[in-house]
């Protein structure tokens, strides 16, 4: 008996294998393959309020992951190695968007550059790791582009080329689940977004096809997870240093989501990364710094109306931190989160240097107010939560670990 019961699980244990083999070839098939998708006719727009509408665009949704920390000291989007990424799946870096011919985008149509966007594909017609892809309209595409192809100094030229990507064999069994069924089927051109109003159907258009809420709020790996049921019910797994991990929020209007949320403090949390609870919301979640009242009412008609899970997601190991006015500099670094972003080994732990040299009066007006000195940042706002002598306070401390840095 127990002879057979071996040969039962040594024959599970070969068939897995087989299986997890199998997809790890698939995934690496998928990664060199050259996909035949199309060039969209989208042509970059050059209307100062089109290229406005495609600033916000971009930095809602592009700039995070492609201007990474301690690759180019000069803020621009150079891309570089995601930190992100959990080590398993291999060393991924993001593409660089800068306007250099060779290493950024200045060489590609706009064609390519809106394939890119639309269908997630490389110019030489690989597929991107790691990119989404976006159902935005042509319009806002065509707005998104011609940011890019300003002379913003976001995309001043930078030479250097990245590494390539190293994908670990669970990273390549992971990519045959998210890359087999990437939506390729999206035509070309005519996408358009239902007229703009505080509504559920413009609100399901951002969600779905701008800011790319569903993608990052639903828990799995595979495309087709967006039209589930557990669609906008949180729970995906996000590495944010190599040690800790952060889980998505349920969206829906459940106690265990969002449920007592007001309309004006979700459009307070979305622009200003702080929670109606006082919770400051943790990396990859970003701040939709210029996000009108418009849209933000209408994502939250929208996320209203879906159904109500019950679904509590783990804390993760990642601190959840309430802000707290309490105690002194070291303290409300802590305690504002600031960690999350520029503790010892976290993505921006690098930005802080760029304060060393200043005023400690001009550190604590970034700090407590950032949007004013930076449109768009993803820096949160902490003008309600730390007074005058309280910001000066943690921005001579901020100062002081600043200059230690290599």
């Amino acid at each position: 008996m127990a002879k057979t019961i071996f040969k039962v699980l040594g024959a599970v244990v070969a068939l897995l294998a087989v299986a997890l083999l199998g997809l790890g070839l698939y995934g690496n098939s998928k990664l060199n393959e050259v996909v035949d998708a199309p060039l969209p006719p989208i042509v970059a727009a050059t209307d100062p309020a089109a290229v406005k509408r495609g600033e916000f665009l971009f930095r809602a949704v592009c700039e995070d992951c492609h201007r990474q920390d301690g690759q180019d000291s000069s803020g621009r989007v150079s891309g570089g190695y995601m930190k992100g990424v959990p080590s398993i799946v291999g060393r991924v870096y993001s593409s660089n968007l800068t306007s250099d011919k060779q290493a950024g985008i200045g060489a590609m149509s706009d064609g390519e550059l809106a394939r890119s966007i639309r269908y997630g594909i490389k110019r030489d017609g690989h597929r991107a790791v790691i990119m989404a892809s976006y159902a935005m309209s042509d319009e806002d595409l065509a707005a998104l582009m011609g940011f890019m192809r300003s002379d913003h100094p976001l995309f001043a030229p930078y030479e250097k080329p990245h590494p390539k990507n190293e994908i670990s064999p669970t990273g390549r069994v992971a990519m045959a689940l998210a890359l087999g069924t990437v939506p390729l089927d999206r035509p070309a051109s005519g996408l358009k977004a239902p007229p703009k109003g505080p509504t559920v159907e413009y609100g399901e258009y951002l969600a779905r096809g701008v800011y790319e809420c569903v993608n990052c709020h639903t828990p799995g790996i595979i495309p087709s997870k967006v039209n589930g049921s557990k669609a906008f019910t949180g729970g995906f797994k996000y590495s944010e240093t190599s040690t800790s991990t952060v889980y998505s929020t349920n969206l829906t209007f459940h106690a265990t989501g969002l449920g007592g949320w007001t309309q004006e403090q979700f459009a307070d949390a979305m622009r200003e990364g702080v929670t109606p609870a006082g919770y400051v919301m943790r990396s990859p979640m970003r701040r939709f710094r210029g996000m009108d009242d418009v849209e933000a009412e209408a994502l939250y008609r929208f996320l209203q109306s879906l159904p109500h899970v019950d679904k509590a997601t783990p804390q993760g190991s990642a601190h959840r931190v309430k802000a707290s006015q309490e105690g002194g500099p070291e303290q409300l670094f802590a305690s504002l989160g600031c960690g999350s972003c520029h503790a010892e080994g976290a993505k921006f732990r690098g930005l802080l240097k760029k304060s060393v040299g200043k005023s400690p009066q001009d550190v604590a007006r970034w700090i407590r107010n950032p949007e004013a000195i930076m449109p768009g940042t993803q820096m949160p706002t902490y003008s309600e939560l730390l007074d005058e002598t309280q910001a000066l306070s943690l921005a001579g401390w901020v100062q002081q670990q600043a200059a230690l840095i290599p």
